[in-house]
């Protein structure tokens, strides 16, 4: 009993110190924790290439007016609801998609004293998966302080991010005018799927030259084609792929300009052609010699085909 009445006594007094310290501690006042922007500015903004996926990764801090006594836990977040402001004052502007960016440290600490936190972090990638040319923002904000939404300003940070040329000039709206020939289970509209698992296959034992024409339905400047062959046909163990290729333009599908004619020599089963920068409406794809496909037979397999700014 009296080992029991000891202990009942320890932590009543421990409990005891704790609500008075509680008690104790300064409550931060309203508004008085903000994000740190630059000095008479809201926005920072910077390229973002989308040639490739790469990480990036950015910082955050929350300054207090004045200093504390105490260490104080900052939350930072993403405030979409910002963007109409956003869009109000600076024009326009896209929510970069949560896709391409994670709050890998969404908190961080105000020390004691310090009137700066430490740094929250947000990492940004995938952004090949984002569109050319665009502008794109994330607005920033202190979410709370100890879990108190009650003494953040509404101060914001817009990070903006502005896209440059893509690695590809996306398909939308092309389509197939015609083709040589085709295999029955491989049409020759696979090589606008953008699919590396399917592919046109021109018609079996069928000598070249074999050839797709392509209607892009809308005026295209570009500079190079890439193509890329099936990678389950194990180049360059079975054949069935271009050795000579010939690339020709055109504005109305029927007057053509002979942009070339390239050796192929695939890498990492794709090949980039690079014609010269040219507007074209239409564009032939013409194999003009293949390996032959076991060694006996005359085929060629065509997986994609694409155009680069």
């Amino acid at each position: 009993m009296k080992t029991n009445f000891i202990y009942s006594l320890v932590v009543t007094s421990l409990l005891i110190t704790a609500c008075h310290k509680d008690s104790d501690s300064p409550k931060l006042p309203e508004g008085q924790v903000a994000i740190q922007t630059p000095t008479d500015k809201d926005t920072i903004e910077m390229p973002l290439s989308i040639l490739k996926d790469s990480a990036i990764v950015l910082n955050f801090n929350a300054e207090l007016s004045g200093k504390s006594s105490y260490d104080h836990l900052v939350k930072f977040s993403i405030d979409t609801n910002q963007m109409t402001n956003y869009r109000a004052r600076y024009g326009k502007g896209e929510v970069l998609p949560y896709t391409s960016y994670l709050f890998f440290k969404p908190s961080a600490t105000l020390p004691a004293g310090a009137s700066v936190s430490e740094s929250a972090i947000l990492n940004i990638g995938l952004q090949t998966k984002l569109t050319e040319y665009t502008t794109y923002v994330l607005p920033v904000v202190v979410e709370s302080v100890d879990g108190n939404p009650d003494v953040v300003s509404k101060r914001v940070l817009y990070r903006v991010f502005k896209t440059g040329r893509p690695l590809f000039i996306k398909k939308e709206g092309w389509s197939l005018v015609n083709f040589s020939t085709q295999g029955s289970a491989l049409p020759a509209t696979n090589v606008l799927d953008a699919s590396l698992t399917t592919y046109w296959g021109s018609g079996f034992a069928m000598k070249m030259p074999q050839w797709v024409t392509i209607n892009f339905n809308k005026d295209i400047i570009f500079s190079a084609v890439n193509y890329s062959f099936p990678a389950n046909m194990r180049y360059p163990t079975r054949g069935g792929y271009p050795t000579l290729i010939k690339i020709e333009t055109s504005m109305d599908g029927t007057t053509w300009v002979d942009k070339g004619n390239f050796t192929g020599n695939l890498v990492e089963n794709s090949q980039v052609l690079n014609i010269g920068l040219t507007t074209a409406r239409y564009m032939r794809f013409t194999v003009l010699e293949a390996a032959k496909f076991v060694g006996t037979t005359d085929i060629v397999y065509i997986s994609d085909i694409m155009l680069m700014p």
